[in-house]
């Protein structure tokens, strides 16, 4: 069992790692929006899918290796949390385990943080171009997120329609 627990607390490592390379991606994918480098943003798409894969790939292991632990412990798979393994475990271990999962959770809320920034920098930039195509265009008015005609104020145009 320490086998399988130990063996657990690798792969959480290996995961809390990547989550920390996620947060740095996230944050140079900050810049590039803010510089508005389209295509290095483009290219860290790339990027991501990779970290999606090992991801995947970790949380498959996380997941065989509970269900392992769930069977020797006789744990119901719905029951099992880190914490609940803690709970049973010799006090280093689940120091250890309790460690890592509030380390994991911090993890996860400022990627969470910095995802949404980015998100808002991508809406407002998507707005801003939206904008100015309406300018260019000669538009009277534009659909919002809402399906509604929004009008846009009458502006005169600076470019011939005639050129």
């Amino acid at each position: 069992m320490e086998e399988r627990i130990a063996a657990l607390l690798g792969v959480v490592h290996e995961e809390i790692r990547l989550y920390r390379d996620l947060i740095e991606h996230a944050r140079h994918k900050t810049a590039l929006l803010v510089r508005g480098c389209t295509d290095q943003i483009l290219e860290l798409h790339k990027v991501e899918e990779t970290y999606s894969i090992q991801l995947r790939i970790l949380e498959s292991e996380i997941s065989r290796l509970c269900s392992e632990i769930c069977q020797a412990l006789r744990i119901p798979r719905k029951e099992f949390t880190l914490l609940k393994l803690a709970e049973g475990a010799e006090p280093s271990v689940a120091e250890e385990i309790r460690a890592q999962t509030s380390l994991f959770r911090t993890l996860v809320a400022q990627l969470s943080s910095v995802n949404r920034r980015n998100m808002r920098l991508a809406e407002s930039s998507l707005r801003y171009s939206r904008g100015m195509l309406d300018l260019l265009a000669g538009a009277t008015g534009s659909y919002q997120g809402t399906g509604k005609l929004r009008a846009l104020p009458a502006i005169p145009a600076t470019i011939s329609h005639q050129a």
